[in-house]
This record gives structure tokens, C-alpha cells and sequence, in this order.
């Protein structure tokens, strides 16, 4: 029989799982972003960004809950959102920056994503 982990070493074993799956959500999506969303104007990427990373943590576990909290587009060509991640009783935040090329100098000028990285934040989590 194995025994049980302390509030913190399971606190410990759900962020490490979240940041592995952040890891594979980062592959998963630059490559669902690059085929999908080739050259979309870029003031529409970050609603495309957030939907898109909901809807594949959905697909990837249930138990792991994804809710929007902020985004932030304000230097043209990159997007910057934040969300609250939360399994069992733990909260965490995870983070999606992304840059993009852009073929032109305004907000509805097309852009094609060029890194993305999705992140957790350890220290923003509580159980």
C-alpha cells in the first residue's frame, strides 16, 4: 500500500502535471494556429487564442479548468493572456504569450503567429 501525499507534495505532483500539459498545449496549438489561422487580421487573434486553448484543455483533461481572466494586446504584433487554471483544489495561473509577424502596420493587418508559449505560474496558486 502506498502512502498518502501530504497536502503539499499533491499541491506539488498538480502543478508539475499542469505545466507538462501547459508544454503540450503550447505544441499542440502553434501547430492548430498555424494551419487554421494563416494571415487573419490581428486585431481578432487574441479571442481566436483564448478560444482555441480553452476548448483543447477541454479536449485534453476534464479535470483541468480553464477560465479567461485577462488579455493584453497593447504593443502591436503580440498577445499577452492570462487564465486561471484549477484542478482538484488547486489554483494556478497560466499564462499564453504569443508573437506575430505582421504584414502591415495596423491592428486589422494580417499576421501569422511566429512563437507561442504557455506557461504556469507556481507562485500564483493556492489550495
Amino acid at each position: 500500500m502506498t502512502d498518502a501525499l501530504t497536502g503539499r507534495e499533491d499541491t506539488q505532483r498538480i502543478l508539475d502535471y499542469a505545466e507538462n500539459v501547459a508544454k503540450e498545449a503550447r505544441k499542440a496549438l502553434t501547430a492548430e494556429f498555424n494551419q487554421k489561422h494563416k494571415g487573419i487580421p490581428f486585431n481578432t487573434t487574441s479571442k481566436i487564442l483564448q478560444d482555441d486553448l480553452m476548448a483543447w484543455y477541454v479536449k485534453r483533461d476534464k479535470n483541468l479548468k480553464l477560465s479567461f481572466e485577462a488579455t493584453n494586446s497593447a504593443k502591436l504584433g503580440e498577445v499577452r493572456s492570462v487564465f486561471v487554471g484549477e484542478s482538484k483544489r488547486v489554483r494556478f495561473k497560466v499564462h499564453a504569450d504569443a508573437t506575430f509577424s505582421m504584414a502591415g502596420s495596423t491592428p486589422e493587418s494580417p499576421c501569422y503567429l511566429r512563437e507561442l508559449n504557455v506557461t504556469v505560474d507556481k507562485r500564483a496558486f493556492s489550495n
